[in-house]
């Protein structure tokens, strides 16, 4: 196939990543269900990252592999870092928006330790702003970084 182009290879990421924001909403929203938000978010967050991983791995950036599997997710996981941070404090900043509550100490109390059931549009709509903060700094550091 020779050297992708680096719109087809983003548009290539682009597509994995919105897989990826499919999986990683449905394991937020039905997870939420049982435990805490700030929980769950960073468990959706971990599920999609590993599939995001894989599936770039494998179709994406196949022609780039460089050293182990091992070694290449490790790599895409901390590449990933700084992306899903912003994401994560995206996401939990809108959710404490969107819920309008009177104090950050009680937001931050219903994020953490509480099953607190927000919709499930509030929790979609907050996580999805959140990925997409983070999906330009995933692609810049996975094409410079992990499949360099």
């Amino acid at each position: 196939m020779g050297d992708m182009t680096y719109l087809a290879r983003l548009l290539k990421f682009a597509i994995v990543g919105g897989l990826g924001t499919i999986l990683n909403e449905g394991v937020f929203v039905l997870s939420s269900e049982a435990i805490p938000p700030a929980i769950s978010l960073a468990l959706a967050i971990e599920v999609s990252v590993v599939f995001n991983f894989v599936l770039n791995d494998l179709w994406t950036f196949r022609d780039k592999r460089n050293g182990s599997f091992v070694e290449r997710l490790a790599k895409f996981h901390a590449s990933s870092y700084l992306g899903n941070v912003i994401q994560y404090l995206a996401t939990l900043a809108l959710l404490i928006y969107f819920l309008h509550l009177p104090s950050i100490y009680q937001a931050l109390l219903i994020l953490f330790l509480d099953k607190y059931e927000p919709s499930t549009v509030t929790l979609l709509l907050s996580n999805f702003i959140g990925i997409i903060a983070g999906f330009m700094i995933r692609f810049i550091s996975s094409l410079r970084y992990v499949w360099a």
